[in-house]
């Protein structure tokens, strides 16, 4: 009795036309309420340091795109802009409805676990591609000149990068209860410490294959480490192989989230 009871009082599962109109509506509503948030206002102010510092660099002598990648786009919105983005709203996709509690309304609905968490997916990465690509042309526009060749060769690295970053802040939104905390500390020893470090221990880090792929996206500009002791230090693998360990890492850790998405308690929601 208590079985049928049980059963009785689950939602009931919806029909494809309706399940996707469901996660139509769930993906529009993340969207409108992620871009009308905090994490935009924190996004939209370090954009618009990076823009006065780009529009800065431009005022010295013998500007060139080799050199706006070096010493601009590389460090400023490669290894830090373009992960602040993918930390705003990976991060908060989840964990932003866990802090207000207003998770375990999507919980009880009809639509499954997984789709949830994909649309969640989809929407923080549409938000972070969109915002760093944005970004970048923009840099790229003040830069003049050399800007136009420079966006060409960031393009496609961008959109890899945010994938990987997207995913993997998305997993660790869903499977902890500080997500956003523990991403910048992620950010902060994996990627900025060890991205540094010399071997091939910066191979873990997203940056690290995101970098790959601009040198050879850039190989015209003969970008790259300098000298023999700088490619020993970096290491660099091709740009086919970053961007094939990219999008193994993104689906596998877009996997594992969704996985454990479904099978979680979140017991603080109560």
């Amino acid at each position: 009795m208590s079985s049928e009871k049980t059963a009785s009082e689950r939602p009931s599962a919806l029909q494809p036309s309706a399940l996707f109109s469901a996660c139509v509506h769930l993906l529009r509503l993340t969207l409108s309420r992620q871009f009308w948030s905090r994490q935009t206002v924190v996004g939209l102010a370090l954009s618009l340091l990076c823009v006065m510092i780009t529009f800065a660099w431009t005022l010295h002598r013998d500007p060139s795109s080799k050199r706006l990648i070096e010493m601009m786009l590389v460090p400023a919105f490669l290894a830090f802009l373009m992960p602040v983005f993918a930390i705003c709203y990976g991060a908060s996709a989840v964990g932003g409805d866990r802090e207000d509690r207003t998770l375990i309304y999507l919980l009880i609905t009809s639509i499954p676990r997984p789709l949830i968490y994909l649309t969640k997916f989809i929407a923080a990465w549409l938000l972070a591609t969109g915002w760093s690509v944005g970004v970048l042309w923009v840099l790229c526009t003040v830069a003049g000149q050399p800007g136009n060749e420079a966006f060409d060769v960031f393009l496609l690295p961008t959109v890899f990068g945010c994938t990987a970053y997207v995913s993997l802040f998305l997993l660790v939104g869903a499977a902890f209860r500080h997500g956003t905390i523990i991403s910048l500390a992620y950010w902060f020893f994996l990627e900025v410490l060890f991205g540094n470090m010399p071997g091939i221990v910066k191979r873990i880090s997203v940056a690290f294959h995101t970098r790959c792929m601009v040198y050879e996206s850039g190989s015209a500009l003969e970008l790259g480490p300098a000298g023999r002791v700088a490619r020993e230090m970096f290491l660099p693998v091709s740009g086919e192989t970053a961007r094939t360990v990219i999008l193994i890492s993104s689906a596998i850790l877009l996997a594992a989230g969704m996985l454990i998405f479904s099978r979680r308690e979140y017991r603080d929601l109560s």
